[in-house]
């Protein structure tokens, strides 16, 4: 049996394979109007399902799109058995339908349910004092976090923490970007859009000079400005890291933290936090990733961006 198979064992959809354009993001099919609509009025146990329904009808339709990942798994992992292999795709395409049952919750779920749903379900007992130490120091602080676990909950969270938190968010439509400003604004939190003149840099900096928490994501290839002058090895891969993460750590004097949110099981999340060295033998940037790396080679099934991951390699 397939992993494929294994994973989405409803077969009667295959059918529509054709009709789903190659390019349609599971989170663009997850938003469709009528959709939407249902995420607003049923409970929280019924979007869940909804969302795991249709998320195994998309999987079904790009069987290409999995077999990517499978393969990219295994370039990166080459001393696992084939039958390691496919458990951990398994665990993937789960782990990347819970990431999006959870972007769908931070974008269109009632917010005092969603509130609830984030005070009750993520535990940050144990590493709370790490930023709390961090802030105290009067220097700003980065969060360096990565595509891995519940990354959608996390800067939200902080600001329902009533943590002074500002992040960054690219927006796959206009219609999205106006749904999801104001209701992160409505708890605190601030969120800085690239493009239209507008310099992330910049916006981090001032950031940081109040002494707030700015979040970032350190495996945002798409954005990266690689640092030629250094090279470092990533998930198998040789690389050229981003030099932002450098030079904004410099500039700013602020303390650097790596933020993930793991998911623990469907219902309970950690806040997990670790203090990133301004000084070292390698640059914080190289430090950053390498941390990142030994989260996601333990729980590989928490990172999303194994379909992406030929972008590293290119990053060489």
């Amino acid at each position: 049996m397939t992993t494929l198979a294994q994973v989405l064992s409803v077969r009667s959809f295959l059918n529509w394979s054709q009709g789903l354009g190659v390019k349609l993001s599971l989170s663009r099919f997850l938003q469709f109007r009528f959709n939407l609509f249902l995420m607003s009025i049923w409970p929280i146990w019924c979007t869940k399902a909804d969302g795991w329904m249709l998320a195994r009808i998309y999987f079904l339709c790009r069987r290409g799109l999995v077999r990517k990942i499978r393969r990219n798994i295994a370039r990166s992992m080459s001393h696992r058995k084939p039958s390691e292999i496919k458990e951990i795709t398994r665990g993937v395409l789960k782990g990347m339908i819970h990431h999006y049952q959870e972007k769908m919750f931070n974008g269109f779920l009632a917010m005092p349910k969603f509130r609830k749903h984030l005070l009750s379900r993520v535990c940050f007992d144990e590493y709370e004092d790490i930023l709390q130490d961090a802030i105290r120091e009067g220097r700003g602080v980065i969060i360096a976090t990565g595509h891995y676990g519940a990354l959608e909950f996390l800067p939200i969270y902080l600001a329902v923490k009533r943590y002074a938190t500002t992040t960054v968010a690219k927006f796959a439509t206009e219609r999205l970007k106006d749904i999801i400003i104001p209701r992160a604004n409505g708890d605190g939190l601030d969120i800085v859009v690239p493009g239209n003149g507008t310099s992330v840099f910049r916006e981090a900096s001032k950031i940081v000079s109040q002494n707030k928490i700015f979040i970032t994501q350190c495996d945002e290839t798409d954005g990266w400005h690689r640092d030629y002058n250094a090279s470092m090895e990533f998930l198998g891969r040789s690389i050229h890291p981003d030099r932002m993460l450098n030079v904004l750590c410099k500039r700013t004097g602020a303390v650097l933290l790596l933020g993930l949110l793991h998911r623990e099981n469907k219902k309970r999340y950690k806040l997990i936090l670790h203090r990133v060295p301004c000084e070292g033998d390698a640059p914080v940037n190289v430090r950053t990733l390498k941390l990142l790396e030994k989260y996601i080679y333990k729980h590989p099934e928490q990172w999303y961006e194994w379909k992406k991951y030929d972008k590293f390699a290119h990053a060489g």
